[in-house]
């Protein structure tokens, strides 16, 4: 895989996300994955393709502002800047964050197995 390819995973991630695709997203994230909100609460795949499927959480704009790629032999890591809008257990929330994801191939392909994001202040 090269930054071209991860690049185009992170395009496909951001538009499941935003479709709020529970299979596109189930299809990109491991199955162990762990993910770090900008609270600090730890969330599983199972837990972060319930809140899009449930509408828990829902994104209306997601614009990547920034983002570099690194890329390993079997795994890669993205640093992505955006701007988000949307609701969250029903209350609106906006604002600009910070997300690291490592990429690792897998047997069923390049899946996100971890990830963390934070508040970037204004």
């Amino acid at each position: 895989m090269d930054e071209n390819g991860i690049r185009e995973l992170e395009t496909r991630l951001q538009q499941a996300m935003l479709a709020s695709d529970v299979d596109a997203l189930g299809t990109l994230l491991a199955d162990d994955l762990t993910f770090v909100d900008a609270t600090g609460k730890v969330w599983t795949k199972t837990d972060d393709l319930n809140g899009h499927r449930y509408g828990v959480q829902r994104i209306e704009q997601l614009d990547v502002e920034e983002q570099t790629v690194r890329v390993y032999e079997k795994c890669a890591v993205t640093v992505t800047r955006v701007a988000l809008r949307g609701t969250f257990g029903g209350a609106p929330f906006a604002g600009s964050l910070r997300y690291t994801r490592t990429w690792c191939e897998t047997g069923g392909g390049w899946r996100i197995i971890a990830a963390q994001c934070s508040l970037v202040p204004f």
